[in-house]
């Protein structure tokens, strides 16, 4: 059967059948790879640098009708990045020809911008998994003071180390691991450069 490659559209497709707006398609044009890709992605696997190639339009909603319609798509690939998807041969022909330093400034920038949020989101989770770690280390062990020193102090020197630990909520949660990895899910608003650039 093969593997599935999934493309998530900014501006959605309209179905020519019965209006749908598709926001994401499946391909196995692009390498069967399991891997997501959007405008500007660079598709490590394409069969073809510059070109475009055929695929059809996959409706839900006519699926679900059982009316599934053959509706032609084409995608744009310029020097191994993918340009546009496109409903009209001609349009795609004209996007092909089209694309211009803008584009890669575009694109290089979501490049750039999706790096810096995956890395500060890889970042972030470490920081708070070892935290965790250090947590079930140090929980039972007395915290560590001065001879005859106040509980005042003792207090004190809770309250700090406190600052460096993680939230209550994520200590005391069922499954705090679990609870890290909400935490550090990409908000909805982030959805659209959640994907990686290169499709990893």
């Amino acid at each position: 059967m093969g593997l599935f490659d999934t493309i998530h559209l900014k501006t959605p497709l309209l179905c020519p059948a019965c209006g749908a707006e598709i926001f994401d398609m499946q391909t196995k044009e692009l390498g069967e790879t399991m891997s997501d890709f959007r405008i500007g992605s660079v598709l490590t696997h394409s069969p073809v640098l510059s070109g475009i190639l055929k695929e059809r339009l996959w409706c839900d909603a006519c699926h679900k009708a059982e009316k599934p319609g053959d509706s032609p798509l084409y995608l744009v690939i310029w020097h191994s990045v993918l340009a546009g998807v496109e409903q009209d041969p001609e349009k795609a022909a004209s996007r092909l020809g089209s694309v211009d330093r803008l584009d890669l400034i575009g694109w290089l920038d979501q490049a750039q911008r999706r790096e810096r949020k995956w890395k500060s989101r890889f970042y972030h989770l470490h920081s708070d998994v070892r935290k965790w770690r250090e947590h079930l280390a140090e929980k039972d062990k007395p915290v560590p003071g001065e001879p005859g020193e106040s509980e005042e102090t003792k207090e004190r020197r809770r309250s700090l180390r406190r600052l460096w630990s993680l939230e209550e909520e994520i200590l005391k949660a069922p499954d705090p691991l679990g609870a890290l990895i909400e935490k550090h899910e990409p908000k909805k608003e982030d959805d659209e450069d959640d994907v990686p650039v290169f499709g990893w």
